[in-house]
């Protein structure tokens, strides 16, 4: 039996081409047979030519947006673009990876063909932990969660747990995912965050290799499934040290927030923080005029309302005739 793979790679929209997502999920170990087009808020049976079709539409107009294809539940990708940021991030959930090392090696020519910001893979339990906050997700994988550091999410008063104690935490704001895991990749628009002799003069790994391009590959520790030694703690948390990765990520994360509240001053969104019906705690309302671009709300015909959980990623969208 092969091992089960979380893939996360970011990149910036204008880098992005279908030539590169083609190649990237024509080496994912699983047949697509559901798709749920960025256009349309449901699920139907694959059909390559209709998923581009929808996704091409999607990107011209540069509006918010996720869209899936899969097999089930534990084998499928999700593309998802922030209109804010830029960025878009593509997330897969590989149920048998028979042979790791044709991802690790097509990762490697990605990288050295296209313009790609970051990416990692790790154990798909593992990134399964590494942004659950909710305790009852400890409690059914039978974690004893008594000795376990707390705090409460405002505005909803609820007891979750506080992920930033464990090494394996990620976080995602505005598509760009921080994380410290097995292996990861880092292109030129991630030095920005990160500077590229920060990462290249980190010791503490199995491997620091710079690819063709300039892009660096770091890989922490031997085996994918060894997430939960001793080991492979401490060095996830010598990488968040030595790259002070968390304060980078909300560094960022505060100019992402100021990016979105700017584009409030057009009048053509609205984002609202809270507790919403679907789960959501920050809903994002954007006004669309009959070509479904985006327009000032009293010109508007539509509108996208999109909910995201705490940890950024999208729980609920739809859109609605004004």
């Amino acid at each position: 039996m092969g091992n089960s793979v979380l893939f996360e790679l970011s990149m910036l929209y204008d880098a992005f081409t279908f030539d590169f997502f083609k190649e990237l999920i024509g080496a994912f170990p699983f047949k697509a047979k559901k798709m749920s087009p960025a256009t349309l808020h449901k699920t139907i049976r694959f059909n390559e030519e209709v998923f581009y079709s929808k996704l091409a539409e999607a990107l011209e107009r540069r509006l918010h947006f996720s869209t899936t294809i899969s097999q089930d539940f534990s084998n499928s990708c999700i593309l998802r673009y922030d209109d804010i940021s830029a960025v878009i991030t593509i997330i897969a959930h590989l149920e048998e990876c028979d042979d790791i090392n044709i991802l690790i090696t097509l990762l490697n020519r990605l990288f050295n063909n296209f313009n790609i910001m970051t990416a990692s893979i790790r154990d798909q339990e593992d990134g399964r932990l590494s942004t659950a906050y909710k305790i009852s997700s400890y409690e059914r994988r039978g974690i004893d969660t008594s000795n376990l550091k707390k705090k409460i999410l405002e505005p909803f008063n609820e007891e979750i747990i506080d992920i930033e104690q464990f090494s394996r935490h990620s976080h995602e704001y505005g598509g760009i995912i921080f994380t410290s895991t097995y292996m990861m990749w880092f292109g030129k628009d991630f030095f920005k965050f990160v500077p590229e002799e920060t990462l290249t003069s980190f010791s503490d790994c199995v491997s620091n290799e710079v690819l063709d391009n300039g892009s660096v590959r770091i890989q922490l520790y031997e085996n994918i499934n060894d997430y939960n030694t001793d080991d492979t703690d401490r060095r996830q948390w010598a990488f968040r040290k030595h790259t002070n990765i968390d304060e980078v990520a909300e560094k960022w994360n505060a100019e992402y927030r100021k990016m979105a509240s700017e584009n409030m001053s057009g009048a053509n969104m609205i984002i609202e923080n809270g507790s919403f019906e679907h789960g959501g705690v920050r809903r994002l309302k954007v006004y669309l005029d009959k070509d479904r671009k985006q327009a000032v709300k009293k010109e508007a015909v539509f509108m996208k309302v999109i909910e995201y959980d705490s940890c950024n990623k999208i729980v609920y969208e739809e859109e609605v005739v004004l």
